[in-house]
C-alpha cells in the first residue's frame, strides 16, 4: 500500500515539476498560439489512453475474480473429497481424510506465502501428488462403490483443475510490452496538458496533478489486481481456513456396511 501511494506521489510530483519547467521557459503567449491544435490532439490521444486503460482495469478485476473464485472451487472440491473418502476402503478412507487435512494446511501455512513469489509449495506439491496416487491404488469394487469411486475420481479432477488454475494466477500476468504501452502513454497523455496556458499556473498544475494523480492511481490499481495472491489487495484462504476447521472438529461416520 505504501509503495503505491508514493507511485501515485511521484507520478503527481513529477508531472507538476516538468509542467513548472515548461511554463517558466515557454512565454504564455506561444503556448496560447498552439490551444486549438493541442486540444485537438489532447482529445483523441486521451481518449484513446483512457478507452485502453479502462478496458485494462476491467479486465483486471475480472482475473482478479476468477483468481479468487478458482481458489473457491478449489476448497469445495477439497471438501467433496473428505467426505466421499468415507465411502472408500477403511485403510484408504483414513489415509486420504489424513492427506486432505494436511493438503489444506499446507495451502495455508506455506503454500499461500509461496505464492507471492510465484511459485508453488514443494511440500504441498508432494501431499497432492500422494493424494492422486492414493486414490488411484485403492479398490474400486463394484455396484454403489464403483459409482462413488468414479464419483470421486470426478471430485479429484476438479481440484486439480482448480489447483493448476491458482498457481497459473499466481505466476502469469500482464505482458511486459502492455505496461510499457500504458505508461508511454500515460506520459504522453499528461505532458499533451502542458501545452495549454492558463494565466494562473497554480490553476493549471491543479488540473495537471489530479491527471497524474488519476492515471497513476490506475496503472497501481491495474498492478495489485494483476497478482491476485500478492500485495496489499489479495485473495485470501479463508475456504481453506474454514475447511480445515470443520475437518478439525466435525468427525465424519463411516457409511453401515451394505448386507
Amino acid at each position: 500500500m505504501l509503495l503505491g501511494i508514493g507511485v501515485v506521489v511521484g507520478c503527481v510530483a513529477l508531472s507538476v515539476l516538468a509542467l513548472w519547467a515548461v511554463r517558466r521557459r515557454v512565454p504564455l503567449e506561444m503556448l496560447r498560439e498552439q490551444h486549438d491544435v493541442a486540444a485537438a490532439c489532447f482529445a483523441v490521444i486521451g481518449g484513446l489512453y483512457g478507452i485502453v486503460l479502462a478496458f485494462v482495469l476491467v479486465s483486471s478485476w475480472q482475473r482478479f475474480e476468477e483468481a479468487r473464485e478458482r481458489a473457491e472451487v478449489e476448497a469445495n472440491a477439497l471438501a467433496d473429497l473428505y467426505r466421499h473418502a468415507s465411502a472408500l476402503p477403511a485403510q484408504v478412507d483414513d489415509k486420504l481424510r489424513g492427506l486432505v487435512l494436511a493438503y489444506a494446511k499446507g495451502v495455508i501455512d506455506e503454500e499461500w506465502a509461496a505464492m507471492s513469489e510465484g511459485r508453488p509449495s514443494v511440500h504441498t506439491q508432494a501431499i497432492f501428488d500422494e493424494m492422486w496416487a492414493t486414490l488411484l491404488n485403492a479398490p474400486s469394487g463394484d455396484g454403489k462403490e464403483l459409482v462413488l469411486f468414479q464419483n470421486t475420481l470426478g471430485k479429484m479432477d476438479d481440484f486439480s483443475d482448480a489447483r493448476r488454475d491458482r498457481l497459473l494466477f499466481a505466476r502469469v500476468g500482464m505482458p511486459t510490452i502492455v505496461w510499457v504501452f500504458l505508461i508511454a502513454s500515460g506520459a504522453v497523455t499528461i505532458g499533451f496538458s502542458y501545452f495549454f496556458g492558463l494565466r494562473q499556473v497554480s490553476s493549471q498544475m491543479l488540473m495537471t496533478a489530479a491527471l497524474a494523480g488519476t492515471i497513476g492511481a490506475a496503472l497501481v490499481l491495474i498492478a495489485e489486481l494483476q497478482t491476485p495472491f500478492a500485495g496489499s489487495v489479495r485473495v485470501t484462504p479463508y475456504g481453506f481456513e474454514q475447511l480445515v476447521v470443520v475437518m478439525s472438529t466435525r468427525a465424519l461416520p463411516r457409511p453401515a456396511p451394505t448386507p
